[in-house]
């Protein structure tokens, strides 16, 4: 099971100045449905996911830490 720690999204987004319009563009999904995840972020099927850490991440363990939080 995954636990997404969507503070360091949006500080992820932030830093690369992503707007959640953007990402939703980039992960091919409306923005409301992106803003609905990120309210309730254990309902983001696995490919967003996977979309997201690509998009956001530099590395693999970077993605581990928000994407797989403990």
């Amino acid at each position: 099971m995954y636990k997404v720690d969507v503070p360091k999204v949006r500080g992820k987004m932030a830093e690369r100045g992503i707007t959640i319009t953007q990402l939703s563009e980039a992960l091919d999904i409306s923005r409301n449905t992106l803003s609905g995840y990120f309210n309730v972020p254990t309902r983001i099927p696995y490919q967003t996911l996977s979309k997201m850490a690509e998009v956001l991440c530099d590395d693999q363990e970077e993605a581990a830490r928000i994407f797989f939080a403990q």
